[in-house]
């Protein structure tokens, strides 16, 4: 879900972004509001949804090169802290953020754009959301740490990456 909702609003950031160009070059005159509405929906709309994916599958930079060269007890021992650590971290953005939407949500939060006030706060709550899904992607990767022969830094399978790919 959160692919096809960056993936949509990837699409629909292009659309607006192309029409605004048209509009430019062929009626003289930009449409009103357009890199705001670009900046404060589109573009978390783009980030947020895919970031719990993105961490499942490895994406993000590892210490593996550093992990690698040691015994496996202590590779499993290493990477348990550091999903600890980081679970810690996750769960800190995803509170505060949330913290941050509510607060959002009663002050009616909203942007200025060709002329218009737009929310702004429904789309804050995207952060601690999908912070939350990491937090999950982290405690699986803990207890597949626990229970599986090697050591892993995702919850994917190499056999599951390729399908993806």
């Amino acid at each position: 879900i959160g692919l096809l909702l960056s993936g949509i609003g990837i699409f629909l950031m292009m659309l607006l972004i192309v029409a605004d160009v048209f509009s430019r070059n062929f009626l003289s005159k930009s449409i009103a509001g357009s890199y705001e509405i670009v900046r404060y929906y589109f573009m978390p709309l783009s980030l947020l949804p895919a970031l719990a994916f993105a961490y499942g599958t490895g994406i993000f930079p590892r210490i593996t090169m550093v992990v690698d060269k040691i015994g496996l007890v202590k590779q499993r021992i290493i990477i348990i802290i550091l999903l600890v650590f980081e679970g810690i971290l996750f769960f800190l953005i995803a509170y505060y953020g949330l913290n941050y939407a509510i607060d959002s949500t009663s002050k009616e939060l909203a942007f200025p754009a060709g002329g218009n006030m737009y929310p702004l706060y429904p789309l804050i709550f995207l952060v601690p959301v999908c912070f939350c899904l990491i937090l999950v992607d982290i405690v699986f990767l803990i207890i597949k740490n626990l229970f599986q022969r090697e050591p892993s830094l995702t919850v994917l399978e190499e056999s599951n990456k390729e399908i993806l790919s």
